[in-house]
């Protein structure tokens, strides 16, 4: 009798725990997610959307992308409102399957994840800088031919007071004047002193 007894305790709590814990395993149960879990694609999104069944917070890596060559997309600023995080993706790789790996944080503080798997029909290229880069030559050699061009012209002397025809510089003419004009004053000075003055002069006569 003790047994059984026993046995109904035993059986009562099992169910007491099973019911306890279904709830526990249910957190962050993932609702829908934005690609669908086996969707193949023609186009490749812009960003991944997941909702859950309950407001969930954020681990430091909470999404990445993975395609059928390894490489992972580039992800942006992971957002949370609530049950729905919202990731924007910049997309590249092959066609085949891609996998999206989560990792939320449920109301009860344990880490769940889990993984998404959809496809590409087509593939998709990364947009690069090499695009860009390929007018970098077009443009050096542009500036380095306006650049040699120009040389001569800066290099040009300024204009310069133009020269007699008989190629003595104007400036010699000038000093040669004013040399002569000084020499004739001086001239005139020294002819003026020696003259006697006749005011001055007395007159010698015989007695």
């Amino acid at each position: 009798m003790n047994l059984r007894r026993l046995g109904a305790a035993l059986l009562l709590t099992g169910l007491a725990l099973a019911g306890t814990a279904t709830p526990a395993l249910a957190h962050a149960e993932l609702l829908s997610s934005d690609p669908g879990a086996g969707a193949a694609l023609s186009a490749a999104p812009t960003q991944i959307q997941l909702t859950f069944a309950e407001p969930v917070g954020l681990p430091d890596t909470p999404i990445t992308v993975t395609g059928p060559d390894g490489a992972t997309w580039k992800v942006g600023q992971v957002t949370v409102a609530g049950a729905v995080i919202t990731a924007p993706v910049i997309p590249s790789g092959p066609s085949g399957e891609y996998v999206i790996d989560y990792k939320v944080i449920s109301d009860d503080g344990d880490e769940v994840g889990d993984k998404i798997r959809f496809s590409l029909i087509a593939p998709v290229a990364l947009p690069t800088s090499s695009a860009a880069n390929t007018s970098t030559p077009e443009d050096t050699t542009a500036t380095t031919t306006t650049t040699a061009t120009s040389t001569p012209a800066a290099a040009q002397p300024a204009d310069t007071p133009s020269d007699d025809d008989s190629g003595v510089p104007v400036w010699v003419w000038i000093l040669a004047a004013v040399v002569l004009i000084g020499a004739g004053a001086f001239g005139a000075t020294r002819l003026g002193k020696s003259k006697p003055d006749p005011t001055t002069t007395t007159d010698t006569k015989p007695e």
